[in-house]
């Protein structure tokens, strides 16, 4: 190694510890902050203390306060007057017409009359579905009555049941088997 190597190695060497030790004392010192008024009435602030000063003490805590959120009680479920008085009737629904397998000989329609007591509940807006061997038949509705068209030949299962706003069934009734005979024109 010539000498001018050498020396930038104790040089970098020597930084090192400079820097360490600059990095260190940065961390433990504090600078001690004075207030003063000069002659003409202005507020000074130095590190450097002199006769008129005062030591000044600085609260380095968070300048902003959170403030307090009040505690709100939830609370458990309780039944309201509006909750007690929709409460699902205990309905019962029956088929009138047609009879439990009455035979229809080539029909136009068929009437199908439900029974039901009590009277559905017009606040919670329970209606009735009729369903035809399992498929609605029409749209949900209040009258106790309905007409089937174009009834195919065979054995049909027919059902009516109260449902709430959301489309839940509530109650149905037992199911009614009929038949319906067409006559074939065979030659």
């Amino acid at each position: 190694m010539d000498v001018a190597s050498e020396g930038y190695v104790a040089y970098d060497w020597n930084m090192k510890y400079y820097f360490i030790l600059l990095l260190f004392l940065s961390f433990t010192s504090q600078a001690e902050v004075y207030r003063s008024v000069d002659a003409a009435g202005n507020v000074i602030f130095s590190d450097v203390e002199d006769d008129n000063s005062e030591k000044v003490t600085i609260d380095i805590a968070p300048s902003y306060t959170a403030p307090n959120i009040p505690v709100v009680d939830i609370e458990q479920d309780k039944p309201s007057d509006e909750a007690v008085s929709l409460t699902v009737p205990k309905y019962k629904l029956s088929i009138i017409s047609p009879a439990q397998n009455e035979t229809f000989q080539n029909p136009e329609n068929i009437a199908v009359t439900a029974s039901i007591t009590p009277k559905l509940n017009a606040t919670r807006a329970d209606k009735l579905v009729f369903k035809l061997d399992g498929k609605q038949v029409g749209e949900e509705q209040i009258p106790l009555n309905t007409v089937l068209t174009g009834v195919e030949r065979g054995s049909h299962i027919l059902v009516v049941s109260v449902v709430d706003q959301s489309g839940k069934v509530l109650k149905s009734s037992k199911s009614t088997l009929f038949h319906v005979q067409r006559h074939s024109i065979a030659r």
